[in-house]
């Protein structure tokens, strides 16, 4: 899968928030972790069926908002929330040349099992966050 410009918009801001890659340094990855990733990290993906194209009267204006997860995940359940909380500062009411608005609408903590050999849970919060961005073709 390609980065669109606005997967790369999203990561970008994220990557610069020092708050953001305190935590996880660069392991922000798209649609899943690659097997074997340390975590903490961040995994984003475009929520499917939740993209709406913003129209005028005279077609359409190339405005788009399209939903997407970010998902914040480790191993502690502290480190997991404070990795959630930095993701939310840098990216409420974010502004910039490609984001025209970001909005996070809601967020949930999830507990995932331990996968076999395993010992410790991973704690994961999502983050539900609305992109407003100009479709470039």
């Amino acid at each position: 899968m390609s980065a669109t410009p606005i997967d790369t918009a999203l990561v970008t801001l994220l990557k610069n928030a020092t708050d953001v890659t305190a935590i996880v340094s660069t392991r922000i990855y798209a649609t899943q972790a690659p097997q074997g990733a340390a975590l903490p990290c961040i995994v984003y993906v475009r929520e499917d069926g939740q993209r709406t194209d913003f129209m005028h009267m005279t077609g359409s204006t190339g405005y788009v908002r399209a939903t997407y997860t970010v998902s914040c995940l480790s191993t502690s359940l502290s480190t997991c929330r404070n990795l959630a909380r930095a993701a939310r500062r840098v990216l409420q009411f974010a502004k910039g040349s490609a984001i025209r608005l970001a909005r996070v609408t809601a967020d949930q903590d999830l507990q995932e099992a331990p996968t076999s050999g395993e010992q410790l849970p991973t704690y994961r919060t999502d983050l539900s966050v609305e992109l407003t961005y100009v479709e470039t073709v």
